[in-house]
């Protein structure tokens, strides 16, 4: 039995050797003397080079395929002024940039794996690309001294999807950018969780942000719509789930924001459109910067310390649930008869003063945030909102839902600790 055993283990070892054996094939020049249209399969192995594709083609791994750089200050790969190339199933290793491709059309990326990257995946002035199902990790520094996931430069028709990405600058860095789509992402531990610079028609939905310095950072962007994300618990003093700045026509709806220190931040930006989100547990649910005025109509704020705080303007509230609404309903028509006052003096000091968030809940910010309310009721502000929603909306409604084996082990834990302290007494 123990010669069984021996043996089967060092047939796992020559097979796991014979696995990761570096690879005998000259890559390159298989990429360069291919036909156009031409489907190449790359045995297992691993493969050392700076390799470069500018022919159409198909490039599937089989197996586990591995590229390491040989110059680690170039990409591993690049694609350059090529069209309809299709990569999948590849693995990079590379401590400077994995990918790279510029002045393309027509590429799509699926199935890569890239650990221990400066950077993942470089696109400029390129067209037509798509990026999905990919994984890229990067390193413990700061944030200063790495690359992004994912970054776009002067390009259009982006697709990226389903990817999974941690330890970055930015998850998705996208910068001059026409007509971009991100969807269902997922990006943590690194600065921003997507990042938008100068760019026009872009949708982004179905995304989870955790623990990044901010989930989207939107800058001097127009034509935005953001729906069904996941964004909660950004670290640091500034983290925030959305950062708006200088934005035109953006529209955030049906997004669970929680645990942030500001959910939406809106500097200098106008024609926001925000509804039907969910804010929970945030200090600030949101606030607004000298911007001009933005819609925050029928959302739900819950367990905020401050719901919305504006420094001069900036925000027109409508038909939204406030946790902290005291007003009736006698018409049961799911409206308050009485106005709903957001105009916290104390909130507009912290947009100022940061600083004072420490003092938030103290008995003297209670008493004049009740102040506020009484005062603030009837006046024509844009912090008030006259038409207060009285209930959740069945889709904005906490279901709760019974784990049993998580009860079961609950229940099994307490009789336990009651057995042995009844036991610690009679003895």
């Amino acid at each position: 039995m123990r010669t069984m055993i021996s043996c089967l283990s060092f047939l796992l070892f020559c097979l796991a050797y014979v696995h990761e054996a570096e690879a005998k094939a000259d890559l390159q020049s298989i990429l360069e003397h291919q036909e156009e249209g031409a489907t190449i399969y790359i045995p297992a192995g691993i493969y050392e080079g700076n390799f470069t594709i500018s022919k159409e083609a198909t490039i599937i791994g089989d197996g586990k395929v591995v590229l390491k750089p040989k110059n680690p200050k170039e990409p591993v790969l690049t694609i350059a002024e090529a069209k309809h190339v299709y990569l999948q199933n590849v693995q990079i290793n590379a401590p400077g940039t994995g990918m790279m491709i510029k002045d393309s059309h027509h590429v799509q990326l699926s199935n890569l794996s890239m650990s221990s990257v400066e950077s993942g995946v470089e696109i400029y002035q390129s067209q037509h690309i798509s990026i999905e199902e990919i994984s890229v990790t990067g390193n413990d520094r700061h944030f200063a001294n790495k690359g992004n996931g994912i970054a776009v430069f002067n390009s259009s028709d982006i697709f990226v999807k389903n990817n999974k990405i941690d330890k970055v600058q930015d998850g998705i860095y996208i910068e001059n950018v026409q007509r971009i789509t991100v969807v269902g992402n997922e990006v943590e531990n690194s600065r921003y969780g997507t990042h938008f610079m100068y760019s026009k028609d872009a949708e982004a939905y179905g995304n989870q942000f955790r623990k990044n310095v901010t989930g989207f950072m939107v800058m001097m962007t127009e034509n935005v719509d953001f729906s069904n994300n996941a964004i909660s618990y950004q670290n640091g003093f500034n983290g925030t789930g959305i950062t708006l700045y200088e934005v035109k026509n953006i529209h955030i709806q049906n997004h669970a924001v929680s645990g942030n220190r500001v959910a939406i931040s809106i500097q200098k930006s106008t024609g926001a459109n925000i509804t039907n989100n969910r804010f929970q547990m945030n200090q600030t649910a949101i606030e607004a910067v000298q911007s001009d005025t933005n819609l925050v109509m029928k959302n739900v704020f819950v367990g905020n310390l401050v719901n919305v705080r504006s420094d001069v303007k900036g925000i027109q509230l409508k038909e939204n649930y406030f946790d902290d609404y005291s007003g009736i309903d006698l018409n049961d028509d799911g409206i308050g008869d009485e106005s709903y006052a957001a105009l916290q003096s104390f909130g507009q000091w912290m947009v100022r003063k940061p600083v004072y968030q420490y003092y938030v809940e103290s008995p003297s910010v209670v008493l004049l945030n009740q102040i506020d309310q009484q005062t603030n009721k009837t006046a024509k502000q844009l912090l008030v909102d006259e038409t207060p929603a009285t209930n959740f909306e069945k889709d904005h409604a906490v279901h709760f839902q019974l784990h049993w084996p998580q009860l079961v082990v609950g229940w099994i834990l307490m009789i336990g600790c009651i057995m042995i302290w009844r036991r610690s007494v009679i003895v």
